[in-house]
């Protein structure tokens, strides 16, 4: 209210001044310069006044250093935890079947003898696994299927039983056949001789190694050994 009267006062005096003229104020021409004068005086007093009500000067407390803090400690706002990034994938994993070993003989190789008749070959097992991952970092793995995707094989090998039989003694000497092999001539024995094949009608055991011609000098063959 007293800026405002002021401010009313101010321009009365400067319309005065202007028009030559008299206000209601009365005012001599010689002191208008000195009413407005006073008139802005007096605003800029009120004003000042005004704001110092508006606005308090705060000191501080006699015997205290620095400024007395206006607030309390500030507001942290919290940052959100990241949402973990989650991703699967199928990994297959394989492994060797060892193969087995197992023996079989045969009359056909000599005693004594061996040879790998089937060779081994290893299988392969296929193990397929679930693996989940967290930011790129494995968390679980669990197992899907075990499969064996090739059978192994197993190796064979072969031992020899074949024994040859021992030479005969010939009691009654030697002859070559036709073939070019040395034979024993046919001779008088009470049991049968080891390589004998007939038994001629004379008694005596022929090793002839063709039926042809066989006991023609002993009465023929009675019986075939």
């Amino acid at each position: 209210m007293l800026v405002l009267t002021a401010l009313v006062v101010l321009v009365t005096a400067i319309y005065g001044l202007i028009f030559r003229r008299r206000t209601w104020l009365r005012l001599p021409r010689t002191r208008a310069a000195g009413a407005i004068g006073a008139g802005i005086a007096l605003v800029i007093l009120l004003s000042s006044a005004a704001y110092g009500a508006a606005h308090p000067i705060v000191t501080e407390p006699t015997g205290v250093t620095g400024r007395v803090p206006t607030s309390s400690t500030p507001l942290v706002t919290p940052t959100p935890t990241p949402t973990p990034v989650i991703t699967t994938e199928l990994i297959h994993e394989t492994s060797a079947i060892p193969f087995q070993s197992t023996t079989v003989e045969s009359s056909s190789l000599a005693q004594g003898t061996s040879s790998i008749t089937t060779a081994g070959v290893d299988g392969v097992e296929t193990k397929t696994y679930l693996v989940t991952y967290s930011d790129g970092v494995e968390t679980s793995r669990v197992l899907q299927s075990d499969v064996v995707t090739t059978a192994p094989v197993t190796q064979v090998t072969t031992l020899g039983t074949y024994v040859a039989p021992a030479a005969p003694t010939c009691t009654n000497g030697t002859y070559v056949n036709s073939a070019g092999n040395t034979i024993c001539r046919p001779e008088s024995s009470a049991t049968v001789p080891s390589g004998a094949t007939a038994r001629c009608v004379d008694g005596s055991y022929s090793f002839s190694q063709s039926r042809r011609g066989t006991c023609s000098s002993h009465g023929g063959v009675a019986e075939w050994l």
